[in-house]
């Protein structure tokens, strides 16, 4: 590296660039805006996407059983008699079946893939849709029956309490744990008592224990987490009666396979994370589409920028070009002094980017927003990793040095003797 710095080419290049010292900034600025608009922009969506997926990691199945109860089924006559199409079949006040949801053999089920060796924990659960109502307000919203102490080992609930003490669920009888937007519309907090209703009829006078957050508006807006047998007497079920398993995974990238297996293993319906969210990825799909278009967009119109302060060079220093020529340099050498001019104002204005887009993301990282979109956030969330901002500064490398090729090309490609008759 020493003895590169120490060529002629270098020096030569770097005389250039002084000689031009405004031609220079506004070049190493362009390439400075694109790359820190690229550490905001991109960095803003993929440090959402990532928390997005955290918790929903983090705070949900990454593969869920369960029981897809189809109302609209075939009625018998249609599966017994052979052929309808030639005679009029009447039936009366035909009504579909009665199917409860549940999961025949559940706890079977569950010990059996508890011993997977992918499998970190499974949480039994049943959820139900309820009535919760406390005072005047009525809220509709959905319980989640569970056994607390698997449920927390598993999706680390504990982590997300607000307020009052997850252990309670499992000392007080008649506990629950509110999400925190259900919380506000019931205008309830920790110690209030309410009553749950479900849709067979049945109603349970409840102490709210503790108020949740996972971060994931919809649940938070709808959820209560109450014990497993409670919500069984609310549907007036016997104590084998689960709706789902909830299982977390040690590799989320296996999922999707694992759920396959399951489902055919046993019968039930399994989905695994990404397929439940196939629509926000979509949408974020779609986000990182117009992100790296803005930015390629931006780059490029900073490379045209260095394009031209190079060929404007090139044809400034054409005399010098030539004595250069004539005096023992190289093509190669032309097309290196050049380069070198490109790749200096990429490497320069790069490091720049990189300390504004960092500045910038400090900023809007430290103002207070209350966001509720798919997921609820205080504070905008962005990309840190140091791979984050590696990839944005070659990015921009790469981007200085095509820009930079064709003019040294071209300053290569200059005939010595033309230049000198000219003159």
């Amino acid at each position: 590296m020493k003895s590169f710095l120490k060529r002629p080419a270098f020096r030569i290049a770097m005389t250039h660039l002084l000689s031009k010292k405004r031609q220079t900034i506004v070049a190493m600025l362009g390439v400075t805006f694109g790359i820190a608009i690229f550490i905001f922009q991109a960095g803003l969506m993929t440090g959402f996407q990532n928390m997005f997926i955290e918790q929903t990691v983090n705070t949900s199945a990454n593969v869920r059983i369960y029981n897809d109860v189809q109302v609209a089924k075939k009625s018998i006559y249609s599966k017994t008699l052979p052929d309808t199409s030639q005679s009029w079949v009447l039936v009366r006040n035909q009504k579909p079946k009665d199917e409860e949801p549940r999961l025949k053999n559940g706890y079977q089920m569950m010990r059996i893939i508890e011993n997977h060796p992918e499998v970190i924990g499974v949480s039994p659960f049943v959820g139900s849709q309820a009535i919760f109502n406390m005072g005047i307000a009525q809220v509709a919203g959905r319980v989640a029956g569970v056994d607390i102490e698997r449920e927390n080992n598993t999706f680390n609930v504990e982590k997300y309490m607000i307020d009052g003490d997850l252990k309670r669920l499992v000392t007080t009888p008649n506990g629950v744990i509110l999400g925190e937007g259900l919380a506000m519309k019931l205008g309830a907090a920790t110690g209030d008592i309410i009553t749950v209703s479900s849709a067979k009829g049945s109603a349970l006078q409840m102490r709210v224990v503790g108020i949740h957050k996972s971060g994931v508006v919809e649940l938070d807006n709808s959820r209560a987490y109450i014990n497993i047998r409670n919500a069984q007497k609310l549907l007036q079920v016997d104590g084998s009666y689960i709706t789902d398993l909830n299982i977390k995974l040690k590799d989320i990238n296996k999922a999707k396979a694992l759920a396959a297996d399951w489902q055919k293993q046993f019968g039930y319906t399994a989905v695994d994370w990404e397929t439940a969210n196939a629509n926000v990825f979509s949408v974020f799909k779609i986000q990182n589409m117009v992100t790296y278009l803005i930015i390629t967009s931006i780059l490029i119109v900073s490379g045209f920028g260095i394009f031209n302060i190079l060929m404007m060079i090139i044809y400034e220093k054409m005399p010098d070009i030539a004595i250069l020529k004539a005096t023992g340099f190289k093509d190669k050498d032309i097309r290196t002094i050049f380069l070198t001019e490109s790749l200096v104002i990429g490497i320069f204005g790069g490091l720049l980017g990189l300390i504004v887009g960092w500045g910038l993301q400090q900023i809007a990282g430290s103002v207070k927003m209350d966001i509720r979109g798919f997921v609820a956030m205080e504070y905008l969330k962005f990309n840190t990793s140091a791979g984050f901002y590696a990839m944005a500064y070659i990015f921009g490398l790469v981007a200085t040095a095509l820009a930079g090729y064709i003019p040294a090309r071209k300053a290569a490609r200059v005939d010595a003797i033309d230049i000198i008759r000219s003159k």
